[in-house]
């Protein structure tokens, strides 16, 4: 298997280094292709582009993994996701997935995702576990798993009435992203909200109990800009029938409440909107990816 990861990426020196050594020192019996796509920065993240790149081609840096291939370009863009669009137009691989400049992967993620993608080779696309860090790298929430549901994600529910599908933590394969095309470039903040409502219209989205990922949150990120992000998505949502009126009364409501009431919520979806219906996720029971069905929005 080949993973193909792409970086956008513009004047993130302080923190560049650590989302590549995340990526490169993966360990597994799988392919790295990872590019790096930087939008003209002056802050020194060339050279680290550089001076990584000087490693690979001299043998200097410890591979882990089968092979590495490690691309980048230093040129002005339209903004981020046409940075995305760019690299992957250049990715060869069966996987992929994009990690900002100041987030980073688990150690083992790429080895627990190729498990799982091999053992379950109907699955276009799977999410595990993301975790959220300070600007200095503290650990401030730990992750946990949680449901996605294909005709709610479709209709562009999750990210806006209730919780979000972290894209730090998503792969999928190569076929998925082709199927779409590319991001429009248009959007400046919430291409990846719209990225998974095209997603879901082809295929379901599967969970994965394994942590995955590291969320970095700084505050002059572009994920701060709660307004403006919101302000984005409705462009991109969905028009809806009545039949989901209640659902999205519903995540409305839960959304606005105490941390400790919106569990409560969590616990009623079952009873209120997945009877009858059946979701899965992915679990490692005994060192073996299995497949169980989801009893709950939120799993422990």
């Amino acid at each position: 298997m080949k993973f193909s990861i792409i970086t956008p990426v513009y004047n993130m020196a302080p923190y560049i280094r650590e989302t590549i050594e995340s990526v490169l020192s993966q360990k597994g019996s799988f392919e790295i292709e990872y590019i790096i796509m930087d939008g003209g920065s002056t802050d020194g993240t060339v050279e680290i582009l550089k001076k990584y790149e000087q490693l690979l081609n001299e043998k200097k840096y410890p591979i882990k993994c089968t092979r590495i291939t490690f691309k980048w370009q230093s040129e002005k863009d339209g903004g981020m996701y046409d940075a995305i669009n760019k690299g992957f137009a250049r990715a060869t691989g069966d996987v992929y997935a994009w990690i900002n400049a100041d987030d980073t992967y688990l150690p083992d993620a790429f080895h627990r995702v190729a498990n799982a993608l091999t053992a379950f080779p109907e699955i276009e696309w799977i999410k595990g576990i993301t975790s959220n860090i300070e600007a200095d790298g503290t650990v401030i929430r730990r992750g946990e798993v949680r449901i996605y549901e294909q005709k709610w994600l479709a209709r562009g529910m999750y990210g806006r009435q209730s919780y979000f599908v972290e894209q730090d933590s998503v792969f999928w394969r190569a076929n998925l992203w082709k199927k779409i095309g590319n991001i429009p470039t248009q959007y400046r903040l919430a291409g990846d909200y719209w990225l998974w409502i095209q997603f879901a219209c082809f295929a379901p989205l599967w969970s994965f109990n394994i942590p995955v990922s590291r969320f970095r949150k700084r505050k002059e990120q572009l994920g701060q800009q709660v307004s403006a992000y919101k302000k984005e998505q409705v462009t991109i949502l969905p028009k809806t029938g009545y039949e989901f009126s209640l659902v999205r009364l519903f995540f409305t409501l839960q959304s606005r409440l105490a941390p400790h009431f919106q569990r409560f919520f969590l616990l009623l979806y079952p009873f209120l909107f997945m009877k009858g219906k059946k979701t899965y996720y992915i679990d490692i029971v005994d060192d073996k990816m299995v497949e169980k069905e989801a009893t709950s929005y939120l799993m422990r």
